[in-house]
């Protein structure tokens, strides 16, 4: 089985069935090398499944410390769950991170197109089986589980386009995203009032470029682009496509009264394969600039790096 992407356009001439994606994917790439990021109007994840998830974002969010604790991150195998606000530090230059999130990794048994559940979860001899601890944890919560993972699941598809957007074939990826790398975050920025005077918190989330192939935004209060999400190129496509594909430097600052609330999804390639810059990118004037790495090693050390250091260093 394989990743499909329903999308629609508009020119001068209705484009055929055929004609569709690659009319997509040039937009696609003239933004990815130009800007890093876009927006998509026409994504097909139903409104109502994005506000339900956003309401169970502010459910989840909103409980007492001791509620939101019982998926502490610290006790997943797989770091999931909740990060409290200034326990991640994306950028050392810069000052803590003024946000909370709650996060689940990718999991193979609610994939719809992953054929053996058990292999994905085993990757160089170690369980990825976190069990159910994010869902035994928010058990509470009516539909926290069945709207999170429907919602997860409703942005698994976009990749196809960026293999035509890099010149190859549409399957390119399929191969290497049947159990991919895929992260999904509820984020809370504070007010500013709520943070204490003396806190050394300042940024939502400080200056940083994004870990994987690329990462699909919806964000509250994004003013004239209701009904958008925002695509942002990361690292690694950026790596796999010589640097043709940019990997945008942003940061968040929440400068409104209010609490403010985003949904992202974060997709990479599956954990364990040691990728190589696409094919279509290198020729006899152009070698590849970076060593092959896998995208789970990848992940894992720029992971690392943005978690507090011990004494909030």
């Amino acid at each position: 089985m394989t990743r499909c992407c329903a999308v629609s356009t508009a020119s001068p001439r209705l484009p055929t069935d055929d004609e569709i994606p690659k009319t997509f994917a040039s937009s696609i790439e003239a933004a990815s090398e130009n800007t890093g990021f876009f927006y998509i109007r026409t994504h097909e994840i139903p409104e109502e499944l994005i506000q339900n998830s956003l309401s169970q974002a502010k459910t989840f969010l909103n409980q007492p410390l001791s509620q939101k604790m019982k998926i502490d991150f610290s006790a997943s195998k797989v770091s999931a769950g909740y990060h409290g606000v200034g326990s991640t530090q994306v950028n050392h230059k810069e000052t803590r991170d003024l946000n909370e999130t709650s996060s689940m990794r990718y999991d193979p048994r609610i994939d719809p197109i992953c054929t053996d559940p058990k292999s994905a979860l085993e990757q160089e001899g170690k369980s990825r089986d976190d069990g159910q601890y994010i869902w035994k944890g928010t058990s509470h919560l009516p539909k926290f589980q069945e709207v999170t993972v429907s919602f997860w699941q409703s942005r698994l598809a976009l990749v196809r386009i960026f293999a035509l957007a890099l010149g190859e074939r549409e399957d390119y990826f399929d191969g290497v995203t049947n159990h991919p790398g895929a992260d999904a975050l509820y984020i809370h920025y504070p007010r500013v009032s709520d943070v204490a005077a003396d806190s050394y918190i300042d940024v939502g989330i400080g200056s940083h470029t994004d870990i994987q192939c690329f990462t699909l935004l919806w964000q509250e209060n994004s003013g004239g682009l209701q009904g958008t999400l925002v695509v942002n190129i990361g690292d690694f496509l950026q790596r796999l496509s010589y640097n043709k594909f940019k990997s945008t430097v942003h940061r968040v600052y929440n400068c409104q009264p209010d609490s403010r609330y985003s949904m992202p999804f974060f997709f990479g390639l599956n954990p364990e394969p040691v990728c190589k810059v696409v094919p279509s990118c290198v020729d006899d004037e152009h070698s590849p600039l970076y060593e092959p790495i896998s995208c789970g090693e990848w992940h894992s050390v720029r992971l690392a790096r943005s978690r507090v250091r011990n004494g909030g260093e």
